[in-house]
């Protein structure tokens, strides 16, 4: 019998683990994969590797506060990573100060110079408001901190009636009133070319990451963080069991009592932590019976974030010209056009994240080559008619992705001359990869939709607590936003489940 079962090793399910073991709690970690981190691992395809998912983050001082809480002492060091978006219409560096933001948008739409400087105000009234909301704000706590932050909060009286006002206001709204210009209303109220679909107190959380707080990658990569956390739990005797996957988790007269493994085994617990994502844990590890039908409901109305399709180049950079990026992320719209239907694969007409991983990872690359991510946003379903299983597919898929990865290359060509000509490696990733193998509910990237009407369908801000007593949930999908950024926001919802077991005493 153990204390906790933490089943996934994300970095949520990593922190977890790791925070109970240090302080004296038997743990075992169980992973399906052959991997720490989830997505936030690497893969090597030589003499190259890639990341397989985030490919930098934010609140690196949260990351290194978290790293001391268990005892971990090794120095990381982070750079800033920068932001660049090119159209037909301006191309800009935008991962700087509003104030610097605010007069090279003026200097591209002159026209506009009151809206800018309106939103910009307005960013910077929330951005004020919610500086650090999850040390004050009960909404973001458990336990005897959510209430104490609850006797606390009349002194934030003003700072919440900021939030609250404009958590009600779409993002598309409120520019409609001060910016004339479709482009540069997208591009306010979503840092991209897409129609905004936050609210202000949303979409300010990702202004203030980008431009003052700045977006970081860390010295020993993002995957040495993971072995970190990783070393932190065996040096503190806890049990990790990789390639064993979980099938089942289980309850017993309402409590949960413990998982059973893919292959039948079955280990014993007081507390059970899900790592998997929220849909996964609920749809999937679950018995249905054993859930109240009207929280089965809820769950299954959620909307998760939308999947995307990734192909990952290694290069020799000599042959491309790169002297259109300005920054370590580029994204790339060739063109801006509004047809009556939506295609997926109008790549022309799609905006297309473009990274210098090797920029980052020098050593993800042999001396005198390069790694480059192209990456899209691709619907699910698209996809969902070729996989017959779990890594299983039709014939033909593999053509398939093949013919869409050519046509992306082809479109970035426009802005990367020479590109085709300079790849010495190529691998691809559907939305069925991340399903399979990053084990996300229908390939989802990035937590739950950031849609204003999906968000307010979930209601609650943190959902590691769960109507199974015992059974916890942490990792990206247990916060309703990524009000840390998503990396962080995951390890930081590890400690909250841990905190929630230690302060409950068992």
């Amino acid at each position: 019998m153990y204390d906790a079962i933490v089943v996934g090793a994300g970095i949520g399910g990593l922190y977890c683990a790791a925070k109970l073991a240090k302080n004296g709690k038997s743990v075992l970690l169980l992973e399906k994969n052959s991997h720490i981190g989830g997505t936030s691992h690497i893969f090597r395809r030589s003499p190259y590797y890639f990341p397989m998912g985030p490919l930098s983050f934010s609140s690196p001082d949260l990351i290194c506060e978290l790293l001391d809480e268990i005892g971990i002492t090794e120095k990381v060091g982070f750079k800033r990573n920068h932001f660049q978006l090119i159209t037909p219409f301006f191309d800009i560096v935008y991962s700087q100060s509003f104030d610097k933001l605010g007069e090279d948008l003026k200097n591209h739409f002159p026209k506009e110079s009151q809206g800018i400087d309106t939103f910009i105000q307005k960013m910077r009234e929330i951005v004020k408001a919610i500086e650090k909301i999850h040390q004050w704000h009960p909404d973001y706590l458990m336990g005897k901190k959510r209430t104490g932050a609850l006797k606390n909060l009349p002194k934030y009286k003003k700072e919440l009636e900021i939030i609250n006002e404009n958590l009600q206001i779409p993002a598309k709204e409120y520019l409609k009133k001060h910016i004339s210009t479709k482009i540069l209303r997208n591009f306010l109220g979503s840092q991209s070319t897409y129609e905004p679909v936050m609210s202000l107190t949303l979409l300010a959380l990702m202004w203030n990451f980008t431009t003052e707080k700045g977006i970081w990658y860390p010295s020993c990569n993002i995957h040495g963080i993971n072995q970190l956390v990783y070393d932190c739990i065996l040096s503190n005797n806890g049990e990790v069991k990789l390639s064993k996957g979980v099938k089942e988790l289980l309850i017993k007269d309402n409590h949960v009592v413990g998982v059973k493994t893919l292959n039948g085994e079955i280990f014993k617990s007081h507390w059970v932590i899900s790592n998997a994502d929220y849909k996964k844990t609920f749809l999937e590890l679950v018995n249905p019976h054993s859930l109240p039908q009207q929280f089965l409901s809820r769950v299954k109305s959620y909307t998760m974030s939308g999947s995307e399709l990734c192909v990952y180049l290694g290069v020799e950079p000599q042959k491309i010209n790169l002297s259109k990026m300005r920054a370590q992320h580029v994204f790339y719209r060739k063109e801006i056009k509004f047809p009556e239907k939506f295609d997926p694969e109008d790549f022309d007409n799609r905006e297309i994240e473009i990274c210098l991983w090797s920029s980052n990872a020098p050593d993800s690359a042999p001396p005198g080559k390069a790694t480059l991510i192209l990456r899209v946003g691709f619907p699910y379903d698209h996809f969902s008619i070729w996989r017959t299983g779990e890594k299983k597919r039709k014939e033909g898929y593999l053509g398939y992705k093949k013919k869409l990865a050519d046509k992306l290359i082809h479109t970035v060509e426009s802005l990367l001359p020479g590109l085709s000509n300079s790849i010495e490696k190529m691998e691809i990733a559907t939305p069925l990869t991340y399903q399979d193998w990053g084990n996300r509910y229908q390939g989802s990237i990035a937590g739950w939709s950031w849609n204003i009407k999906e968000q307010n369908k979930i209601g609650k801000k943190l959902l590691i607590e769960t109507p199974i007593p015992n059974l916890l949930v942490a990792g990206i999908s247990s916060a309703r936003e990524l009000f840390l950024g998503g990396y962080p926001t995951s390890m930081y919802t590890g400690k909250l489940a841990a905190n929630h077991i230690l302060e409950k005493g068992q």
